[in-house]
């Protein structure tokens, strides 16, 4: 029983993520350079990488989740490297 109760906990604090992802591109969207929701960006970035990381830790193994985050990271420096040389 505590083990459903503990993926109920993660399954909340994804959606929770997402939601707070989401009032924060609204507002970054209607309030330019705005401080409340950079950090509720943040925090909601932090919902769903714990989410994305208890799924990968019970849905894959250990060489799935290197190869996972291998390709997560690669992708995300070359949209960076991408992103910093057209601004």
């Amino acid at each position: 029983m505590d083990r459903i109760k503990n993926h109920y906990f993660y399954i909340v604090i994804g959606y929770l993520g997402i939601l707070l992802i989401s009032i924060a591109g609204l507002r970054y969207i209607l309030i330019i350079d705005d401080v409340i929701g950079c950090g509720l960006i943040m925090f909601g970035l932090i919902f769903i990488v714990s989410n994305l990381r208890f799924t990968e830790s019970k849905l894959l193994t250990v060489k799935e989740r290197r190869i996972v985050n291998w390709s997560f990271f690669c992708v995300t420096a070359i949209i960076c490297i991408i992103g910093f040389t057209f601004v």
